[in-house]
């Protein structure tokens, strides 16, 4: 007898299924400024488990549940805190906090102190960087830029509190012109005090704060050359007169433009600028007309860069 061959069940779509969250048994407080990578990195180690849990908690199943809210229950911090610490996840609820005026992709290694005194346990905390001028950490004077001496030491500054006082000066004027601006204008003054360096047109305070913040390695004689081959060294040198740099290119920047234009075909612009910052020597050849030249492109560019703002400053002003 024949029967009839039954064939395969046809295959039914499942119905959505969320994942259902839970929260980890141990929280951990996010860092300032914190890198959304960084943070589930140390939640996922306080907890002994993967990190890829704490990106997406299932393979198979969906999850409604946006980045801040799924991180909203499994850490257990509330919503304010992480969106205060996390740039990241500002754009979920930007009528809460806004996001970033300009967001910076790079980052860095928190400061070492700090990272112990929020209790990191040892995790390396990533943090995004201001700007090109957020480089020291002003409470416990280190040099954070360019990285680590080596995997466990951070520049030591308080032998130089000029660099602290620089990153102090550079955050008031963050404050005063906005943080899109200070950093287009310190990207432009940093690159200009480079080629004055290469110059060696200004060197004597850089070389009296180098000798104070060089440390050489355990058990190890002092090398004077390789001072001058660690570019971290040399920006960190050269930070407290790029700092007061930008603060006298942005005051130049501010005049009328016929005014400065005057001042650039006079001279002006240089004698303000030797004046603030005396040369060790006489250049010569094309130097002088280089130094003239290039001062007035610089002060028209910054002045271009705060034209671009004056209508949002003065908004809000009222």
């Amino acid at each position: 007898m024949t029967g009839r061959q039954r064939g395969p069940a046809p295959v039914t779509s499942l119905p959505f299924t969320p994942v259902l969250l839970r929260p980890l048994p141990h929280t951990v407080t996010p860092f300032a400024n914190e890198t959304l990578n960084s943070y589930r990195r140390r939640l996922a180690a306080a907890n002994q488990t993967e990190f890829r849990i704490m990106r997406n908690p299932s393979h198979w199943l969906q999850c409604p549940l946006n980045e801040l809210e799924r991180l909203e229950l499994i850490s257990g911090q509330p919503r304010t805190t992480l969106l205060w610490a996390l740039p990241e996840l500002r754009h979920h609820a930007p009528d809460v906090i806004p996001p970033p005026e300009t967001f910076i992709v790079n980052h860095r290694l928190a400061c070492d102190l700090c990272a112990w005194r929020s209790g990191s346990n040892g995790q390396p905390i990533h943090v995004y960087i201001r700007g090109f001028h957020d480089n020291v950490c002003i409470r416990h004077q280190r040099w954070l830029s360019y990285g680590h001496v080596n995997d466990s030491k951070q520049i030591n500054v308080s032998q130089a509190p000029e660099i602290v006082r620089a990153q102090i000066l550079l955050d008031q004027l963050e404050r005063r012109r906005g943080a899109s601006v200070l950093l287009e204008c310190y990207r432009r003054c940093e690159k200009f005090w480079t080629e004055v360096d290469n110059r060696a047109l200004v060197h004597r305070d850089r070389e009296a704060v180098l000798q104070r913040i060089y440390r050489p390695s355990t058990g190890a004689l002092p090398d004077r050359f390789a001072v001058h081959r660690s570019p971290r060294l040399k920006r960190a040198a050269n930070y407290p007169q790029v700092a007061r740099f930008t603060k006298l290119i942005i005051s130049l920047a501010l005049q009328p433009e016929l005014e400065r234009r005057v001042a650039h075909i006079t001279g002006e612009t240089q004698i303000a600028f030797t004046r603030a910052f005396p040369l060790d020597r006489h250049p010569r050849g094309i130097t002088i007309p280089w130094l003239r030249q290039e001062l007035g492109v610089l002060v028209e560019a910054v002045a271009k860069c705060l034209a671009s703002t004056e209508p949002k400053v003065e908004e809000q002003a009222h």
